[in-house]
């Protein structure tokens, strides 16, 4: 998983920094906007980790010699027109970390890059009912992975109209999460992604609507103390010097923190 020393690093768009910072000047720690996943990545990604969960569901059959009529691998993994998975109403919110420093990630308007301490950040989330997930890359692990847990399992998953299967503490739906969450296509191990997450049901998230886009989110405080970097990658000499005074009025060490790329 990592240790003490690991730094985990987060892009943002300087408007969702500028916003994650007011929170301390308000007594509270810094804020920090988990997103729900399938408005947070492109369908592509998560579908490769639920589509390596149906290949797990094929090979688990045919070697224990499971035959068409019965088989499971075509049961809806999301709940009819909608991208929700199946089971209780809960969903995944996530801000991606990248062990990576030096991603050119591009959003709206100027980025910041933020660096974690893995360790606080950690210890932080196991208090506060949070999670972080590291991406894996190596699909052979990936696939055995399923299916030693479908070795266990599989004779418990069902599925009827009305969703009821599921139970928020079951193993079939963690699966699903997991192939979500944690199973990431080879080629971008380089990303060396990791998800901080949070699962909500609809009913504790906020909600806000840009164009014809309604998007879920919620809000996690994470203390100022996991913070140990901030890296403007803008050149614009103005946008520096204010910067320093921001961090300077929400109580951060500035001249610590902060550095120019």
């Amino acid at each position: 998983m990592g240790n003490d020393s690991t730094l985990l690093y987060a892009y943002l768009p300087l408007r969702v920094f500028f916003a994650s910072v007011q929170a301390l000047e308000k007594g509270e720690g810094l804020s920090l906007e988990l997103i729900n996943l399938q408005h947070a990545v492109p369908e592509r990604d998560y579908l490769y980790g639920l589509g390596l969960l149906r290949e797990a569901f094929a090979q688990y059959e045919a070697s224990v010699g499971i035959g068409p009529e019965m088989s499971k691998r075509a049961m809806p993994f999301f709940r009819e027109n909608s991208r929700q998975l199946v089971g209780p109403e809960v969903g995944m919110y996530i801000l991606p970390l990248f062990g990576n420093p030096d991603l050119a990630l591009e959003g709206d308007g100027p980025m910041v890059r933020l660096a974690f301490d893995y360790g606080q950040l950690a210890d932080h989330c196991l208090s506060e009912n949070l999670f972080l997930f590291r991406r894996k890359y190596d699909r052979a692990f990936c696939l055995d992975n399923f299916l030693n847990q479908l070795g266990r399992e599989y004779d418990k998953v069902f599925f009827d109209e009305e969703n009821t299967g599921f139970a928020a503490d079951s193993r079939f739906f963690s699966l699903l999460c997991n192939a979500c969450l944690e199973v990431a296509d080879p080629e971008e191990s380089g990303r060396d992604e990791w998800r901080l997450v949070a699962f909500r049901r609809p009913e504790e998230v906020e909600y806000r609507c840009s164009g014809s886009m309604i998007t879920p989110f919620t809000l996690i405080s994470v203390p100022a103390g996991c913070l140990c970097g901030v890296t403007l990658l803008s050149a614009d000499p103005l946008l520096r010097g204010t910067l320093v005074g921001f961090l300077r009025k929400a109580g951060l060490p500035a001249e610590r923190l902060l550095d120019f790329k």
